[in-house]
């Protein structure tokens, strides 16, 4: 094909998985063989917006801010003089050939492997369904982050975040950082979708109080003005006054042009199937990083990225292709990973599942028509349960499904 380049790997996203499979494959001699692509200007752009502490300690045992963290993940990449291209879009995939819109115009490369890490995004007002007026200072996490450590602009001066996964978490630290105040935090589910702890530091140390089991969430405006967000509370109508609004979370990964480009897209995970070895069963193709199943702690992010690369350095190299078992789930399990087994991988564990509500009750295995594992769980809502695979062969042909009993 005219204008086709080549190239053994395929790293596309520069995030943290990004960069750090990157530099796992060059420190491992396939640095020449490898091409880290990148539509941003810049590695690491949604680290460089969190310009509070919180990054590093298990990646580079020091503490960071994400822009010193994204600092470090770039000179990472040029100590082990990493191809990196900037400025490359991802515009369509065809089975191993990749399109790119760059600044010279459409390029064309076609790799044996492909490593897809291009993060995730926050989900929109309108997918999270919020009722009430229309107003500019109604933003997400990632908006506040780039008003305030890019543009060094305040865009309101008390706000209410509502969510409560570990970015609403950062939305209140970058608020504190830019003068504002969060006069509350406001989630519907039972519990916050983060780290239980964080509920009583923040309420006592931070001095915002955190309402769960909020139904009914109003923002009120007035002349495209916010003032204030309306919700029921346990049977008691709440008022918060405010002049702007803080949509924080609901990440979904950033995998659209996944879905268009294969058919056998996994919509109950928003992203492609792949086993304990992030290997998709389209053999050349990997996935790593919050494109596996929404956002996550940076340093996982990093460790998973170093994994899938050593993963895609032994595939090179390998002799016969992988077989796979897809893992059947339940309707009531909002995610689950993997969501293959690979029959012949060392790694053994069965998977991490997911639901969006709370669960209670009895998660079976069934490998054929055989309960083979039980466990009894009661699991908060967006809480991972791990489910054990313990020496246990499979064949190509069997069949593995979860099933939950709730009582």
């Amino acid at each position: 094909m005219e204008n086709l380049k080549t190239v053994d790997i395929a790293v596309i996203g520069a995030g943290v998985a990004g960069s750090s499979a990157m530099i796992e494959l060059c420190r491992s001699g396939f640095g020449k063989r490898a091409i880290l692509f990148e539509r941003e200007s810049q590695v690491a752009i949604t680290s460089r917006h969190c310009n509070h502490q919180g990054f590093g300690l298990f990646e580079f045992k020091r503490a960071y801010s994400g822009l010193e963290y994204a600092d470090r993940l770039e000179q990472e990449l040029r100590r082990v003089n990493a191809d990196l291209k900037l400025n490359h879009a991802l515009t369509k995939v065809e089975d191993n050939v990749l399109t790119f819109s760059t600044p010279d115009g459409e390029l064309r490369y076609k790799a044996k492997k492909i490593l897809f890490a291009m993060g995730a995004r926050e989900s929109t007002r309108a997918s999270m369904e919020l009722s009430g007026g229309r107003s500019p200072n109604i933003i997400n996490t990632g908006a506040l982050q780039r008003f305030t450590y890019i543009q060094g602009f305040r865009p309101f001066k008390k706000a209410v975040i509502i969510g409560s996964e570990i970015v609403a978490f950062s939305a209140l630290m970058t608020a504190k950082e830019a003068g504002i105040e969060i006069a509350a935090m406001v989630e519907e589910q039972h519990n916050i979708k983060s780290f239980p702890i964080l509920k009583p530091i923040v309420e006592i140390f931070k001095k915002t109080p955190i309402y769960t089991d909020a139904k009914n969430i109003y923002i009120n405006t007035l002349n495209k003005e916010v003032k204030s967000v309306e919700f029921e509370h346990r049977g008691v109508k709440e008022t918060i006054e405010c002049d702007g609004v803080i949509i924080s979370g609901g990440f979904i990964p950033e995998s659209a042009i996944l879905q268009q480009s294969f058919t056998h897209f996994n919509l109950q995970n928003r992203s492609l199937d792949i086993s304990q070895n992030f290997q998709n069963q389209n053999s050349h193709i990997f996935l790593g990083g919050n494109i596996i199943r929404g956002a996550l702690s940076a340093y996982k992010c990093y460790f998973e990225g170093k994994e899938a690369a050593q993963n895609i350095a032994k595939s090179l190299s390998g002799i016969k292709e992988p077989k796979f078992i897809k893992i059947e789930a339940d309707e009531k399990i909002e995610w689950l990973y993997p969501s293959l087994i690979d029959i012949d991988a060392s790694k053994k564990a069965l998977c991490n599942i997911r639901f969006a509500k709370k669960a209670k009750g009895t998660l079976s295995v069934y490998l054929n028509e055989s309960e083979v594992l039980k466990k009894n769980i009661d699991a908060k809502p967006y809480e991972v349960i791990k489910i054990e695979w313990i020496n246990r062969q499979v064949k190509e042909s069997d069949r593995v499904k979860l099933v939950l009993d709730e009582r």
